[in-house]
């Protein structure tokens, strides 16, 4: 769904990437209502370091749109939607530093396969 999604805001984006950008926040708007609506004793169990890490999430991530979408506006889909892939692979890193996760070989063999292909793409946009 996520790649198909992005095909479609690569099209909105030509045009106005924040239009694209605007209306994924308005969506997301909607389905937060009705999870509220639905599910309100969610929200009483946010409180201290758990809502700052929500907060400081959520910022990451609409910031993270509004470049992708950026920069589907100003250079290929073919490029630009593999190199935003990193964040897995980001989000393995700060796993491992941070929460004393353990990594198998092959997923080491993943993340270095994942940083080579970025490394490339970067190479061969030049």
């Amino acid at each position: 769904m996520y790649g198909v999604g992005t095909f479609f805001a690569k099209i909105v984006s030509e045009r106005d990437p924040f239009i694209q950008w605007i209306i994924v926040n308005i969506v997301g708007i909607i389905l937060c209502i009705v999870i509220i609506f639905k599910e309100p004793q969610r929200l009483w169990h946010l409180h201290g370091k758990i809502l700052l890490y929500g907060i400081i999430s959520a910022i990451m991530v609409v910031v993270g749109s509004l470049l992708l979408y950026y920069m589907l506006n100003k250079g290929k889909a073919s490029i630009v939607v593999p190199l935003s892939s990193i964040g897995p692979a980001i989000t393995t890193i700060l796993a491992v530093i941070f929460l004393k996760e353990h990594l198998s070989i092959n997923q080491m063999i993943g993340i270095v396969l994942i940083i080579g292909g970025i490394v490339l793409l970067s190479i061969n946009n030049q």
